[in-house]
């Protein structure tokens, strides 16, 4: 059968075609295997945090994040109530977290788009307690008000059953602020950043 330089061009056309097909099915399969990653580790990131880990521990736990001069504990000293998980809205906010588009450019680089919450939007869902407008999420970064004024000891009038404020200054210690969501959302986004990378050829 006879081919003409026409048809030999077309067939040569269709086969790239698909083989481009082929190449974009790939490398988005492998950006979101990568996006899975980073994401795991995301949330690896803040379930091994000391503030996480500390908070999760309850009115019985000790101040591992040394935020506190090793006196008490966070979920005690910002007043949350017994039987509280403060943190689960954080976790339900991380595994939302989605790849939404990954363009593949002619030059066969990609750049990827992920819907993910802003270090704002988790102070939003983390309120303080007692003080509507004011999130503990945030406080942990920027610091926290009347540490002086807290007693570290069981009372009945005690949100947590674990300590009190009191009208009298019984410390000298400070509150220690220390990074978290930032910097957890910050390292996100850069790993983020670099899947485009990885896939040029």
């Amino acid at each position: 059968m006879y081919t003409s330089n026409d048809q030999k061009k077309n067939i040569s056309k269709l086969v790239d075609f698909r083989k481009s097909i082929e190449y974009v099915k790939e490398v988005k399969t492998f950006v979101r295997s990568e996006f899975e990653v980073v994401k795991k580790n995301l949330i690896n990131d803040f379930d091994n945090h000391v503030i996480t880990r500390e908070i999760e521990g309850g009115v019985g736990s000790s101040n591992i994040s040394g935020t506190l001069g090793g006196r008490g504990n966070l979920f005690s000293f910002i007043g949350f109530k017994s039987g509280d998980s403060p943190t689960t809205p954080i976790r339900v906010a991380l595994d939302k977290i989605v790849l939404t588009q990954t363009i593949i450019r002619r030059d066969g680089s990609s750049e990827s788009y992920a819907l993910y919450p802003l270090p704002d939007e988790i102070f939003r869902i983390t309120p303080l307690p007692w003080a509507d407008g004011r999130s503990w999420a945030e406080g942990i970064e920027k610091g926290m008000s009347n540490l002086g004024h807290f007693l570290n000891k069981p009372s009945s009038y005690s949100r947590s059953g674990g300590g009190i404020q009191s009208e009298n200054s019984v410390s000298g210690a400070e509150f220690r602020p220390t990074p978290y969501i930032t910097e957890l959302i910050r390292n996100f986004e850069r790993d983020i950043s670099k899947l485009g990378a990885k896939v040029i050829i």
